[in-house]
């Protein structure tokens, strides 16, 4: 994979690794807490070399002997960006891990809150579907099970306890229920978990991702501060929360820096959902909600939560153009004449490693998020189907824009903020 440590790194592990073994890792962890960052690694060894001399640097040899890189080779990446392409060469670097037997076949389950068909969720089932498949035809027998609709405290724990007494794996939707699938995990700690969460991963087994898509919801903005004509931006989502608030504010962010006549409101489904409903899919409540900010002006829509497509394209239909940005998966299917894009979490290179590691007995308790970074091809903006034509509302400049601010993206040459304080509304 793409991202592999580098030797510096890996020395440092090595150290405090058998530093651990030899002095215990309490009285280890209290040595390294007096030390910066900075002077981490040699002092790491010198600490080490105090206690047992030229045995850590046999200790240091044989973990390399372990571990090893295979050369570097330098591949183009052609990215989809709204129905153009944009050619980005990366270097791949292979950890090659010896003397370690791969597995042969993984029991993978997956424990959902929402039905597969919100994309949040959808996202994650449809990812573990592409790669078990991608498996199976390098003849890696993949048993993939899953369970959704799982709101209830009480048939979310019995669902994470029944998969994991069967799984290698267990993927599940963390968010609101962390302290649920944080305790199940410790009493399975031989099974690899990887949480949906915006919290951080906790040993020695439960590991994290989240759906990091503020690069294609900055580029996304940028868009719709190009197209509104009222210069009023609507957003529909789920609630304040990390993972919702970073991915609004990035989008707003991009629209006005594209527009600095842009204003924002941010409206939620919670609050306005029915008792007992789930904040994150309630398509009938993003609609009316929709609704109320087309009738404050609004002639753009980020739709973080789907239906309120709807209520834009019954908009358009009454010949006021509404036009909207989806979330999660290419939503254009559900309305066609309005919806000119979409952010797209694509879960796989998540999926892969956490497959890969299980299989190479090598799982560890990691915060997975980059993996659903842009750059690491874990998010995209969907293809602009029709209105990428060009066709109105887009234009020749802001297809060239957009393509423009991805390869930037693509490259590491820009940073996108990532703000997780709740939105602020303009208006």
């Amino acid at each position: 994979m793409r991202r592999c440590l580098t030797f510096s790194r890996l020395a440092r592990q090595a150290v405090l690794h058998i530093g651990k073994g030899l002095l215990g890792s309490k009285t280890f962890a209290h040595a390294m807490s007096k030390i910066s960052r900075r002077k981490a690694l040699s002092t790491a060894g010198k600490v080490a070399a105090g206690v047992v001399g030229a045995g850590v640097v046999a200790g240091v040899t044989g973990y390399f002997v372990g571990s090893g890189s295979a050369p570097p080779s330098v591949v183009t990446r052609t990215v989809t960006v709204g129905g153009g392409t944009v050619t980005v060469p990366s270097t791949v670097t292979r950890t090659v891990t010896a003397g370690v037997e791969q597995k042969k076949q993984l029991t993978v389950r997956a424990v959902f809150q929402t039905p597969v068909s919100e994309p949040w969720d959808g996202a994650i089932h449809a990812a573990i579907q592409a790669v078990a498949s991608e498996y199976r035809a390098k003849g890696i027998n993949i048993d993939y099970q899953f369970v959704d609709r799982k709101i209830d405290p009480r048939d979310y724990e019995l669902a994470l306890r029944d998969a994991a007494r069967v799984a290698d794996i267990v993927f599940l939707d963390a968010f609101l229920k962390e302290d649920i699938a944080r305790r199940v995990a410790k009493e399975f700690k031989t099974v690899a978990f990887a949480a949906g969460s915006e919290f951080l991963p906790a040993q020695p087994n439960f590991a994290v991702f989240d759906n990091w898509l503020h690069h294609p919801a900055y580029i996304a903005g940028i868009i719709a501060g190009k197209i509104t004509k009222t210069n009023k931006i609507g957003v529909v989502a789920a609630m304040e929360i990390n993972e919702v608030n970073r991915i609004v504010n990035a989008f707003i962010a991009g629209a006005k820096s594209a527009n600095s006549n842009a204003k924002a409101k941010v409206v939620y489904l919670l609050g306005n959902i029915p008792p007992g409903e789930s904040p994150w899919y309630h398509p009938a409540t993003a609609k009316r909600l929709a609704k109320t900010l087309i009738d404050l002006g609004v002639d753009v829509i980020f739709a973080e939560r789907v239906g309120a497509e709807e209520a834009a394209a019954e908009s358009f239909a009454e010949k006021k153009p509404v036009w909207v940005i989806g979330n999660m998966a290419d939503q254009h299917s559900r309305a066609p004449t309005v919806t000119i894009t979409s952010l797209v979490w694509d879960m796989r290179p998540t999926v892969k490693i956490v497959f890969d590691r299980v299989l190479a007995n090598s799982f560890v308790a990691d915060n997975l998020g980059t993996y659903s970074w842009m750059n690491f091809d874990g998010s995209y903006l969907a293809d602009f189907h029709d209105f990428g034509k060009p066709s109105p509302p887009l234009t020749t400049e802001i297809l060239n824009l957009v393509k423009e601010w991805t390869t930037r993206v693509m490259d590491g040459l820009t940073w996108i903020p990532i703000n997780e304080m709740p939105p602020v509304s303009d208006f």
